[in-house]
């Protein structure tokens, strides 16, 4: 790492000093300083001579963190953020926890438990097959005796939740009745939730004609979108005629967004791929909602989703006209990464990186493992000006808060690999370590 070693005990001992007496601005200036004027040497030096490449990404690091981390103008111990990223910058092993856990039995759950109906869900989910039915009719047989006695465990969205995806017809049914009894006690938000997840079964039992008149006793607006959009999901999957909703569902913006978000849950792909009609209808849909944030959303939930399928200049264009800042970048470069083979892919994820590397960008994320997602249509020196860039925003904007993004960046040591060798993993452990002993 590069640092005359007078330099750098002069600055520990400048450090010191500040601890000691923490408003003396000047030696947080030339602390700060001197480690902003590395960090731009080693770009300089970066851009000049590709060979340069890890030791530059080691120095850039590691000024950013001096110069984020000595801002209490206090001794530095690392927090568990920068614990784990050197854990896994360095690839050393977690520790196994070797406690066993013990199969739960419905005998073992205390019928006196106040939620002992949600302990027998979660025993449902965790069940073998040839087991899990005689749990279910016992949770529904828990529910039925509580139907009238509302409680709410805090943590649930609602009864049934959890055992409708398990329910046969005749299970599903006698827990249909129960909701109807629930429907006389003070259930509240829970009701919604709780018929919104029967009615969905119901659907995917191949009923979506009664699921979908049964609709309208989901007193919450929000939640009936999301179940309509995953009944009408099961329309689609199980190859009826399907038409597009009329009502609020659909004009709606905020609940266009809900019933997408329950479309896209049952129309997955590879196993169920919407027809190019209802990908463009839904997409002409998204593009028309007024709010921004709002329709950044509801086409993200649909690039996230159907990305795979479709014309992807068609995706392009939409994303590229109708969004802005982080959902843009986030959605172009998904769709370079997924579509790499297309002809169009190269060009998407050069717009995607020209958007990263402008202050909204830069501001927004640091990208970088959406960049190595893409690296297939990403050059390895286009993603080192990304990293570049954005450890200079880092090194100069008091705004900037770069730890948790780098905890938060899963793929950081392939991505450093990929733009400057072996060296940047091995220079950014070393980065981490030298910035915490010179704040120490």
């Amino acid at each position: 790492m590069t640092g005359d070693a007078d330099e750098l005990v002069a600055l520990r001992e400048q450090w010191r000093g500040l601890c000691q007496r923490p408003e003396r601005d000047e030696l947080a200036a030339a602390i700060a300083g001197w480690f902003r004027r590395d960090v731009a040497a080693a770009r300089a030096a970066w851009l000049a001579d590709e060979s340069m490449a890890a030791a530059a990404v080691g120095r850039m690091l590691r000024g950013v963190l001096v110069i984020q981390w000595m801002r209490e103008r206090r001794p530095h111990r690392p927090g568990p953020y920068a614990v784990e990223l050197r854990r896994r910058l360095a690839g050393d092993a977690v520790e196994a926890d070797d406690a066993a856990y013990a199969d739960e039995e419905a005998g073992s759950i205390d019928p006196g438990d106040p939620f002992f109906a949600w302990r027998l869900s979660e025993l449902a989910e965790a069940s073998a097959p040839e087991g899990r039915a005689a749990v279910v009719d016992r949770a529904i047989e828990a529910f039925a005796a509580i139907a009238l006695a509302p409680i709410d465990p805090g943590n649930d969205p609602g009864p049934f939740a959890r055992l409708a995806p398990w329910m046969d017809e005749a299970q599903l049914r006698r827990a249909i009745a129960v909701s109807e009894r629930m429907a006389t006690a003070d259930w509240r938000h829970q009701l919604s939730h709780a018929r919104a997840c029967l009615f969905v079964r119901l659907a995917a039992l191949g009923r979506v004609d009664e699921a979908e008149r049964l609709l309208p006793a989901i007193a919450d607006a929000v939640v009936r979108a999301d179940a309509h959009g995953q009944i009408f999901g099961h329309r689609v999957a199980l190859g009826e005629a399907w038409s597009l909703p009329a009502g609020d569902t659909w004009s709606d913006d905020s609940l266009f967004l809900r019933f997408i978000v329950g479309l896209t849950q049952v129309l997955e792909p590879p196993g169920h791929l919407p027809s190019e009609a209802l990908l463009r209808g839904c997409l002409d849909r998204a593009c028309r909602v007024g709010e921004v944030e709002l329709r950044s959303a509801a086409l993200q939930v649909l690039v996230d989703s159907w990305h795979a399928t479709g014309p992807v200049a068609l995706w392009a264009s939409r994303v590229r006209e109708r969004t802005s800042g982080r959902e843009q970048i986030e959605m172009l470069l998904l769709l370079a990464a997924q579509r790499a083979m297309e002809p169009e892919a190269r060009s998407i994820a050069r717009l995607a990186v020209e958007q990263a590397m402008t202050p909204v960008g830069l501001r927004e994320g640091l990208w970088f493992d959406e960049l190595w997602a893409a690296r297939e249509v990403v050059a390895p020196a286009e993603a080192a000006g990304v990293f570049a860039a954005a450890m200079w925003r880092a090194a100069t904007d008091p705004r900037a808060w770069s730890l948790p993004r780098l905890h938060h960046s899963y793929d950081l040591a392939e991505f450093l690999r990929w733009i400057g060798g072996d060296g940047a993993v091995v220079a950014s452990v070393r980065a981490l370590d030298e910035a915490a002993a010179l704040l120490a």
